[in-house]
């Protein structure tokens, strides 16, 4: 029996990131190393990393931010060591074929999943007909395998869903552009380079996006009440001056001036980020529902789709805003939910479309970022790799000491 094929695709951060003249792998960013590098050289939070902030229109008239000579070469092993060597222990011995698909994460989605999905038709394209392969994600690499499972369900047997992060919206992310992120006094990703990463603003609710239950919102008032977020539309330009989020808080608070080609480029990072979400998760106004699907409903029936998340942890609901004073505090969140600690439990719980799905709970005390490393989660892997083989299922089990 010829071994089934896995595609591996990781979340935010978790790729390796290297100059393409450089001769060290990871070189620009490899956690912990580059992180050191980027200490002892000022605690610049990887000032390395920042984009261009030119765009230039592409044959279709579409703005497309400017490159650097940076890309993705391999999976961070410093959050994911556990999975990535069950994976290749695996590959190794014959008993699977393994594609990781590294990206991006600095650049839009939109060039992030077509990363994804043109690896995955590269190698289906060379399968027999009729076979059909396994693709693993975790956390955001949800929101970029969802387009080739959506627009060629044919192609899948089954989607491990770790913490996937995808059809619900947060805006965790505003605290990261107005602050950037420290652990301690050591500056992993300073606000400044945020600024430049167009992918990280595809996280947002768009105008008329549900968000939780009826009336729910991600902002609330002083008193905890939901705001009603139609009021605040997050991909204007026009919000982020008014309530001095990112760059119009940390550069106009400090007596500076958000320059024409700054202004533009944010404008460009929101609407690209924009696209990517009215697209892929928000089709004609719908979120819910089979209208999200590219196929009749039937034609998924055959994937086995397993979400696998923790609900034991609080996770970022809001943060309060101030519609009178034009204020919004992104500094900590207002309200939390259960969750995994970053994603609240409704995010990961469910796929788009309606389709079907089987929920596993992570082990006690896991997190977001580090239940990729559960012993639980990797038998399940198995289980799911070899479905009916219970010689193959027992045989890797013995190979990887499970």
């Amino acid at each position: 029996m010829a071994a089934p094929i896995v595609f591996y695709v990781p979340g935010l951060y978790s790729s390796t990131l290297q100059k393409s003249s450089g001769c060290v792998p990871g070189g620009e960013w490899k956690m912990p190393h580059s992180l050191l590098r980027s200490l002892v050289t000022g605690n610049h939070g990887h000032s390395n990393l920042s984009l261009p902030i030119t765009w230039t229109k592409d044959d279709n008239g579409v703005y497309v931010q400017d490159k650097d000579d940076i890309h993705a070469d391999g999976c961070l092993r410093a959050v994911q060591s556990k999975l990535l060597n069950v994976l290749e222990t695996l590959h190794r011995n014959g008993m699977i074929e393994l594609h990781t698909i590294p990206w991006d994460w600095r650049r839009s989605f939109d060039e992030g999943e077509k990363c994804v999905s043109d690896k995955i038709m590269t190698v289906c394209q060379k399968m027999a007909s009729g076979k059909r392969v396994i693709i693993m994600s975790h956390s955001t690499g949800a929101m970029l395998v969802w387009p080739i499972i959506n627009k060629h369900p044919e192609l899948f047997s089954a989607w491990i869903n770790a913490a996937g992060c995808q059809q619900l919206t947060g805006n965790l992310f505003l605290r990261e552009f107005s602050h950037g992120w420290d652990i301690s006094y050591v500056r992993c990703l300073s606000k400044e380079v945020y600024f430049t990463f167009t992918g990280l603003y595809s996280y947002f609710q768009l105008p008329g996006e549900k968000w939780g239950g009826d009336g729910d919102s991600d902002l609330v008032d002083k008193n905890g009440n939901f705001v009603d977020r139609n009021d605040v539309d997050i991909y204007a330009v026009s919000t982020w001056e008014k309530y001095k989020l990112g760059i119009y808080g940390w550069k106009e608070g400090n007596g500076g001036c958000v320059t024409p080609e700054e202004r533009q480029h944010l404008s460009h990072a929101l609407a690209a980020a924009k696209r990517y979400r009215e697209k892929t998760f928000f089709q004609g106004g719908k979120q819910y529902g089979t209208s999200l699907l590219d196929k009749d409903r039937s034609e998924y029936n055959n994937i086995r789709i397993i979400c696998y998340g923790s609900i034991a942890l609080q996770a970022h609901c809001g943060y309060e805003i101030d519609l009178d004073t034009h204020t919004m505090d992104v500094r900590e969140s207002k309200c939390t939910t259960s969750g995994d600690g970053t994603l609240y439990a409704e995010n990961w719980m469910n796929v788009p479309g309606d389709l079907d799905v089987e929920i596993v709970m992570a082990q006690e005390g896991s997190t977001h970022v580090t239940l990729v490393e559960d012993e639980k989660l990797h038998k399940l892997m198995i289980e799911t790799f070899f479905q009916s083989d219970e010689l193959a299922k027992v045989s890797a089990s013995k190979l990887l000491g499970l």
